[in-house]
């Protein structure tokens, strides 16, 4: 799809542009950072999508704070241009970061499941469209990563391994000639030299001066014979030092090939492995949620859902169905969910309850519940912008909250009214995002 800060230009939700490439590109700077933002902090990702989507967002967001502190980062002056606070802008800057982050991870899946089931109760203006697609886009992209397809389980025969040849090793031998050496040293000492069978013989290249007649001519032709002598010898060991160190080298080549595809094998093999696990999982999720829709039996309250007052049921069936899947799911298992809810008393999808209603029973009614269980639940609700699940957790967790307040100070309109089967959907999506973040 179009760019989101292209979209938001063109319908003219931003203002004070006048076609200036310069302050565009500022813009565009802006997003990528706050894109960088939320790949280091993919929690704020609940927040951010659910302020770029209100149209009457508070400008206290946190997620609106950071889009404005980036965007003066790289336009200094930029609120000179405005005699109002431009939310839009902050809001495309925020939809452009969330965009630019949806292919990574499952980062689609984080966004679409936080806001799908918030989106209607928003009352977009001219933009519903273009948030819309985007929207369907995150969940197109989340359902395509939480389908796995089944492993392919025909090998393809592999190819032989063949290492390379090893070259036929050149051996150098010679064996040290005492005799010949004795011979050549015994030269370079004197005309004459006792032999080791005590007989006095002439040496080979014998030395032209005597030491006591001559010792510094001596010297010199005896240190030239020597040198001629040593050197030969360490010519030998050179040479043979070279030979090695050639077949060492054929030897670290034969290492490279064999490690080389050893760890072919070795991806190749966790490949298939893990493709093989991923599809088992998906396999054991289906029939999990198969047997929980059939039974209908609470694991976290060891009895049947049945038990329950509808409200309070209709709250409880999405925590228990989670712990039954791995995440993220495929959408059909939430709409599984919406199904099994609907099967339960006064619990059709053409029964529509004040929100305010539902909240009210889930709080009076909380001590039906097991206490252990209630610790396990974690506020997510923020005072300024609740989500469903979130404002539902506040209920089950706080006795005491003020309902109407919470309401009041959300994005969820005081006359909503729902069905319990679309109410366990929300939850449950919503509270998959929050797992989803909290995984990393």
């Amino acid at each position: 799809m179009d760019a989101i800060l292209d979209s938001f230009l063109s319908l003219g939700l931003i203002e004070s542009i006048d076609g200036n490439d310069e302050r565009y590109a500022k813009i565009e700077q802006a997003a990528q950072k706050l894109a960088e933002y939320y790949r280091e902090e993919r929690d704020q990702l609940i927040p951010a999508i659910l302020c770029g989507l209100n149209p009457n967002v508070s400008l206290d967001e946190l997620a609106i704070n950071k889009a404005k502190e980036l965007l003066q980062n790289e336009w200094k002056a930029f609120l000179t241009a405005y005699t109002d606070e431009p939310v839009n802008l902050y809001r495309s800057i925020i939809l452009e970061a969330c965009s630019q982050v949806s292919e990574e991870d499952n980062n689609a899946a984080i966004m679409w499941l936080t806001a799908c089931d918030v989106f209607p109760l928003l009352r977009c203006g001219k933009e519903e469209k273009v948030l819309r697609t985007f929207l369907q886009s995150l969940g197109r992209t989340a359902e395509q990563n939480a389908i796995v397809s089944a492993p392919d389980l025909s090998f393809s025969k592999e190819k032989t391994i063949k290492l390379d040849e090893l070259p036929t090793p050149v051996v150098i031998k010679k064996d040290v000639d005492e005799d010949d050496l004795r011979e050549r040293i015994g030269g370079a000492a004197g005309q004459t030299y006792i032999n080791q069978d005590g007989q006095n013989v002439a040496g080979t290249k014998p030395n032209r001066y005597s030491p006591h007649q001559n010792p510094v001519h001596w010297a010199g032709d005896f240190a030239e014979r020597m040198s001629e002598i040593i050197a030969s010898e360490i010519a030998f060991v050179e040479e043979q030092s070279i030979a090695n160190n050639k077949q060492m080298e054929n030897l670290n080549s034969l290492k490279k090939s064999v490690e080389k595809s050893l760890n072919e094998q070795r991806l190749t093999l966790q490949r298939q492995q893990k493709a093989f696990l991923n599809f088992q999982r998906q396999e054991q999720t289906r029939l999990n949620v198969l047997w929980w829709a059939e039974a209908l039996y609470s694991t976290s309250q060891k009895e049947s859902y049945r038990s329950h007052p509808p409200k309070i049921a209709a709250v409880l069936m999405p925590y228990d169905l989670l712990e039954e899947i791995q995440i993220p799911s495929p959408a059909s298992v939430v709409f599984t969910l919406a199904e099994s809810v609907g099967k339960l008393p006064e619990c059709s999808h053409d029964c529509n309850y004040s929100f305010y209603e539902i909240l009210t029973e889930i709080r009076n009614k909380r001590s039906r519940l097991d206490p252990c269980w209630l610790e396990t639940l974690t506020s997510r609700s923020d005072e300024k912008s609740s989500n469903i699940g979130g404002m539902v957790v506040r209920a089950l967790v706080d006795e005491n909250c003020d309902l109407n307040s919470l309401i009041e100070k959300s994005f969820i309109p005081q006359d909503w009214r729902c069905s319990l089967p679309e109410l366990s959907r929300a939850i449950f999506r919503q509270e998959q995002a929050y797992r989803l973040v909290a995984e990393v």
